[in-house]
């Protein structure tokens, strides 16, 4: 009887610290809605402003986007990084950003060839 309890109680055991590690290798769903979706906008460049580290485009809807840039700000196709984004007014660029509204920020800004 004794060793029935045993072989139980340790059953018992095994059960419930193979459910606890399966839980915590699981990752929750509420930390995979809350993470930073990329995103992507393509349009035409207006105008940057250096002092606020914002850039704004225009979109195919004719609709004027902001952005926020960090020193990260990885920039293709221009010269001097974002700071020579400035006289490229007019361009046509691809701005891929995380965050939403006013919180969004540009991870890489790709300026497009002239057609």
């Amino acid at each position: 009887m004794k060793k029935l309890n045993r072989v139980i109680a340790l059953s018992f055991a095994v059960a419930v610290l193979s459910g606890a590690a399966l839980t915590w290798a699981t990752p929750s769903f509420a930390s995979q809605a809350y993470a930073p979706k990329p995103s992507s906008l393509r349009g035409e460049l207006i105008k940057v402003d250096i002092d606020k580290m914002q850039l704004v485009v225009k979109d195919a809807d004719g609709m004027e986007q902001t952005f926020r840039y960090t020193s990260q700000t990885e920039v293709t196709g221009g010269d001097e990084g974002v700071a020579g984004l400035a006289t490229k007014a007019g361009s046509r660029v691809i701005v891929h950003y995380t965050g939403e509204k006013e919180n969004r920020t540009a991870t890489k800004i790709e300026v497009l060839p002239q057609q």
